[in-house]
């Protein structure tokens, strides 16, 4: 494994860590009954056809959310190793 597979699995590592943090908290309780409610309502309000075309939209979405937010972590993880590196904190 060279050094970019060891950084990428360490990583991943952190990020897993951190989402299962999340599913532990309150806010994420809390967005786990909005999405049952929004998925109440796509079952009362909506056609079966129809109910099926707005989760689809709906699951794109996320995952394009979800590729962003990890992008972006990763990013964030990378710059703040940056700048430790240049305030000679970190060799």
């Amino acid at each position: 494994m060279n050094n970019k597979q060891e950084w990428n699995e360490f990583l991943d590592n952190l990020l897993f860590n951190a989402i299962a943090d999340y599913k532990n908290s309150k806010e994420y309780e809390y967005i786990k009954q909005q999405q049952e409610h929004i998925d109440e309502m796509l079952t009362t309000n909506l056609t079966e056809d129809d109910k099926d075309f707005v989760e689809e939209i709906l699951f794109e979405i996320g995952l394009i959310a979800e590729r962003e937010t990890e992008v972006v972590y990763r990013q964030g993880f990378k710059d703040c190793v940056w700048l430790l590196r240049n305030l000679g904190i970190v060799a």
